[in-house]
C-alpha cells in the first residue's frame, strides 16, 4: 500500500524555477512586443497619412493621380516603419511594462525571488529579437520599396532623377573620369562626357549625346571622339557605339588588348538607383559597395561611410530604447498612468532623435572617424540607461 502510494512525479526545484523563468521571458517579451507593434502600426499609419496629404499637392502633374500618390504612400511604408522602429520600441516598452507595473505584476515578480537583473535579461532578449527584425526588414524589404517608390513617382511626375551639383553626376573609374548631364527615369543618360588621363595627361574625350543600357553594356549614340597624342588631334564622330568597344579602341595601355571581362560599367546601374533615395534608404551592402568603389578611385568615401555605420548600428538603438525605458518603470511601479508614461516615451523619442543627429554630425565636423561618429549618440544613451537603472533596480 505504501509503495502505491508513493508519488510519481519527479520534478526538481530547479527544473521549476527555470521553467517559471522561462515562462517570465515570454511574458514580459509579449507585453513589450505586442505594445511596441501596435505603437509603431499607429505612428506609420499618422506618417503615412501626413505624406498622402502632401502628395496631394503634386497630383495632377505629368500622370501623376491619386492612385498613384497612394501606391507611392503605401511601397514607403516599410522606410516608415524602419526610421519610427526605435522611438515605437521605447513607447512600447513604457507602456507595456508600465501596465505590468501598475497591476503590480512586477511588484509581484519581485516578492517572489525574481531580481531586477532577472527582468532586464528578459526585456534584453526580447530587445535581440526586435534588433533581428529591424535589420532584416532594412536590408530586405526597405531598400527595394524605396527605390521602386522613386522610380514610380519620378516616372508618373516625368521628371529628371536628381544628379548632385549643377554640373551634373561626376564619376571616377580607373583612369576615367565620366560626367552625367541627366539622368532620366527609365536610366537612359543624357549629355555623357568621358575623359581619359594617361599620367595626368589627358589622352581622349568623348562626349555622346544619350547612352542607354542594352543587356550589360552601354549604347553609345551620337557620339564625338577627341585623341590627343603627340602626333596632334584627332576627331571622329560615330552614330553609335558599345561603351565596352570604346574602351577598348581608346585605352591607352601598353598590353596588347584589353579584355572586355575586365572593363569595368560605364555606371553601375546600382549607383544609378541610388541617386533617386538617400544613403538611409539603402541598405548596408548597397552602402559597403559604394564606400569601397569610393576608396578604390580616391574619392571622399566619409558620407557614405557615415551612412552605412548608422546603417549597421541602427538596429542596436532598438535595445539601448528598451534600456532606456527601464529606469521609469522601476521608479514608478504603483504611479503614474499611461498618459504620463506616453509623454515620457514621446519626449525620450523626440531627444534620442534629435541628439542623434546632433551629435553624429558634430563628430564627423570634428573629424571623428564614421565608425566612432555612428556609436557616439547610442554610447551616450547606453549610459545614460545604465546609471538609472543602476540607481532604480
Amino acid at each position: 500500500m505504501d509503495s502505491k502510494s508513493e508519488p510519481i512525479a519527479t520534478t526538481s526545484p530547479e527544473l521549476g524555477i527555470g521553467l517559471m523563468f522561462g515562462i517570465l521571458d515570454r511574458y514580459i517579451g509579449r507585453a513589450i512586443l505586442l505594445t511596441s507593434l501596435l505603437v509603431l502600426m499607429v505612428l506609420v499609419v499618422l506618417a503615412s497619412i501626413f505624406a498622402f496629404i502632401s502628395e496631394l499637392d503634386d497630383v495632377g502633374k505629368g500622370s501623376y493621380s491619386v492612385a498613384a500618390a497612394a501606391q507611392y504612400v503605401f511601397l514607403t511604408i516599410p522606410g516608415k516603419a524602419y526610421l519610427l522602429f526605435s522611438p515605437a520600441v521605447l513607447l512600447g516598452s513604457l507602456l507595456g511594462l508600465g501596465a505590468l507595473a501598475a497591476n503590480s505584476e512586477l511588484t509581484v515578480m519581485r516578492a517572489a525571488g525574481v531580481s531586477g537583473a532577472r527582468i532586464i535579461r528578459a526585456v534584453v532578449i526580447t530587445g535581440v529579437g526586435l534588433m533581428l527584425l529591424i535589420a532584416l526588414l532594412g536590408e530586405t524589404v526597405m531598400p527595394k520599396a524605396e527605390q521602386i517608390a522613386e522610380e514610380l513617382r519620378l516616372t508618373a511626375l516625368e521628371q529628371r532623377l536628381s544628379v548632385k551639383g549643377s554640373r551634373g553626376l561626376w564619376l571616377k573609374s580607373a583612369d576615367q573620369f565620366i560626367n552625367v548631364g541627366t539622368v532620366m527615369p527609365d536610366f537612359t543618360l543624357l549629355d555623357v562626357s568621358v575623359h581619359q588621363f594617361d599620367d595626368y595627361a589627358l589622352r581622349t574625350s568623348m562626349r555622346a549625346a544619350r547612352a542607354r543600357l542594352e543587356g550589360d553594356d552601354w549604347l553609345l549614340e551620337e557620339v564625338d571622339v577627341t585623341r590627343l597624342s603627340a602626333h596632334g588631334v584627332e576627331s571622329v564622330q560615330v552614330d553609335s557605339i558599345a561603351w565596352k568597344e570604346f574602351v577598348r579602341r581608346n585605352t591607352v595601355t601598353s598590353n596588347q588588348g584589353v579584355n572586355k571581362q575586365d572593363i569595368q560599367d560605364l555606371v553601375s546601374a546600382d549607383v544609378l538607383k541610388s541617386i533617386s533615395v538617400s544613403p538611409e534608404s539603402l541598405s548596408a551592402s548597397n552602402l559597403y559597395d559604394q564606400v569601397q568603389y569610393l576608396k578604390a578611385n580616391q574619392l571622399d568615401s566619409r558620407r557614405i561611410e557615415l551612412a552605412f555605420w548608422v546603417k549597421v548600428a541602427s538596429p542596436l538603438s532598438t535595445l539601448v530604447m528598451l534600456m532606456l525605458s527601464l529606469p521609469f518603470v522601476f521608479t514608478s511601479q504603483r504611479s503614474g498612468g499611461a498618459g504620463q508614461k506616453i509623454f515620457i516615451g514621446i519626449m525620450l523619442g523626440i531627444v534620442y532623435v534629435l541628439l542623434n543627429k546632433l551629435l553624429t554630425q558634430l563628430a564627423m565636423a570634428n573629424g571623428l572617424s564614421p565608425l566612432l561618429s555612428a556609436l557616439l549618440p547610442m554610447i551616450v544613451f547606453f549610459a545614460i540607461a545604465v546609471i538609472g537603472i543602476r540607481q532604480t533596480s
